[in-house]
């Protein structure tokens, strides 16, 4: 059976964008030895990323949520509606197959916004960032920063959204990294599970992969919505062929009333 980790499973110790690391942190942000900027990784938290997204201005009644199962009655327990997906997977194991397959590495697409990664161990925050970018008018229509970083983006190429991304986000960021209930990594920690989003944009859903090109087009969404339809094309993509690995799921949507 596909093993779904959620925040209530700790075991693994998964951040976003890492895997488990003896130890903690004080230092938020490094350099490489090659010269490149290294985050700490955010834990696959829920909790944490919501309060991230609302420290970049996302409306509060607007947060991630886990997604505890594949099944029907699991994902009928996803609050609704599910504006964005954030999917995490063993990197190493799953890259060296798209690559013998040859992979897509994905496109522009008109209306699908778009960057790359540049900062190491920091596709957490490029996640989120896709996930609510995509949904701006609609759950961050108030954030005269999110705003203004669209502003600022907008003609920009997706290598250079990355350059502005740093700069306006590294802050933001470091005042999250340590939150959550695992000790946070050293920014320059060597880390292998990584976060993708998915988003629906004109009916179909886009695969946002900082790693990647562009935006890659995973299909029609259909009458069942992103949830189900971004399911099954990690189920056929990803999970049948490492069914014993680990993976995770969140999405955005309201928050669950307490």
């Amino acid at each position: 059976a596909i093993d779904l980790r959620t925040a209530a499973d700790r075991t693994l110790n998964l951040v976003l964008g890492c895997a488990c690391v003896t130890g903690s942190s004080s230092v938020m942000t490094a350099r490489k030895p090659d010269g490149r900027e290294a985050w700490v990784g955010l834990e696959s938290n829920p909790e944490v990323m919501t309060k991230y997204a609302h420290s970049l201005g996302v409306a509060e009644g607007w947060g991630f949520s886990d997604c505890w199962g594949l099944d029907d009655e699991a994902l009928a327990m996803v609050p609704t509606p599910c504006v964005a997906c954030i999917f995490l997977y063993p990197y190493s194991q799953m890259e060296a197959r798209k690559r013998a397959l040859g992979a897509s590495r994905g496109e522009a697409h008109k209306g699908v916004w778009f960057m790359q990664q540049q900062v190491s161990n920091a596709c957490g925050a490029v996640a989120i960032m896709h996930a609510v970018m995509n949904n701006l008018d609609r759950i961050g229509q108030g954030s005269t920063f999110l705003a203004g970083f669209r502003d600022q983006c907008a003609g920009a190429t997706a290598a250079e959204r990355a350059e502005l991304f740093a700069p306006a986000m590294r802050q933001i960021h470091e005042s999250h990294a340590a939150a959550g209930q695992t000790d946070a990594p050293t920014p320059t920690a060597e880390l292998d599970f990584h976060f993708v989003t998915y988003v629906q944009v004109d009916g179909r859903v886009y695969e946002l992969d900082g790693n990647n090109d562009g935006p890659l087009d995973c299909g029609a969404v259909g009458i069942d919505g992103l949830l189900k339809a971004m399911v099954r094309y990690v189920t056929d993509h990803y999970m049948a062929a490492f069914p014993d690995s680990h993976y995770s799921i969140i999405t955005l949507g309201p928050r669950p009333t307490p």
